[in-house]
């Protein structure tokens, strides 16, 4: 009996996270694309509300923005962004397409700050840039290019530095989303961590945060807004259950 309450004792003083977020990217959920991105937001001329349409007919799972995952404990907010490229996309016709910054704002606002996918560093975002228009990139057309937004930090100040990581899994999505494309399968995950007190973020600050990417080519887009503190998940919850049974037995022994 006595280890038994040693345990329970443990569990309660034993700092955990607040949402049970580990640095792996599985653990935003058992779903893959939880929050997926199997519809744009944007409808392409000849292409309608399709991802990676390709103004060259190219397009396809090459150029796909997939998921959009993000958390939150009392000192970090972490993102998890999923595509099919890595730091660049190959096209055939028109060469090398570039990633897009990521950037996110609170409480309607998306544009405020922006982590820099080249040096991974964290700015307050002064001015930014649309996809440029080049060959194979929507940066041509007005509508398009000002509905895909924002695509690279102008000019910011910097705020400091994440902790970050990209990570391949092979055949993690099978399915090309155009058919004239042969080449699909290929799924990369960048995961970051924010300090929240780089962004003024305390308890009750914010009520929401939405997150914003494209690539340079324009080809998709994808923006999620999340609540700023998630719902503790289940085994966070078990936790807390488990502590709290723990006090009852200890006051009952008391009394």
């Amino acid at each position: 009996m006595k280890i038994f309450i040693v345990i329970i004792c443990l569990a309660l003083i034993v700092p955990v996270p607040v949402y049970g977020f580990g640095w792996t990217y599985y653990d935003f959920g058992e779903t893959v694309f939880d929050h997926n991105n199997n519809t744009s937001p944007i409808d392409y001329p000849n292409f309608g509300y399709m991802p990676s349409p390709g103004t060259t007919g190219e397009g396809g799972e090459k150029f796909d923005l997939e998921g959009l995952f993000y958390a939150a404990d009392e000192t970090y907010l972490y993102l998890g962004l999923t595509s099919s490229f890595g730091e660049s996309a190959w096209s055939d016709a028109c060469g090398e397409f570039l990633s897009g910054d990521i950037f996110f704002g609170f409480d309607g606002d998306k544009y405020s700050y922006g982590i820099d996918i080249e040096t991974k560093d964290l700015y307050s975002v002064e001015t930014w840039s649309y996809v440029p228009d080049r060959p194979g990139s929507w940066g041509s057309n007005l509508s398009i290019r000002d509905q895909v937004g924002a695509f690279q930090i102008e000019q910011g100040e910097m705020l400091g530095s994440t902790q970050w990581m990209l990570t391949f899994e092979e055949g993690l999505e099978q399915n090309p989303l155009s058919p004239n494309v042969g080449v699909g399968g290929d799924t990369y995950i960048w995961e970051f961590k924010i300090d929240r007190s780089l962004v003024g973020f305390t308890a009750g600050t914010y009520n929401d945060v939405t997150f914003h990417n494209t690539l340079e080519c324009g080809n998709d887009l994808i923006e999620e807004t999340f609540p700023t503190e998630p719902i503790p998940e289940p085994a966070t919850l078990l936790l807390l259950g488990t502590g709290l049974v723990g006090l009852r037995f200890l006051r009952r022994r008391k009394e």
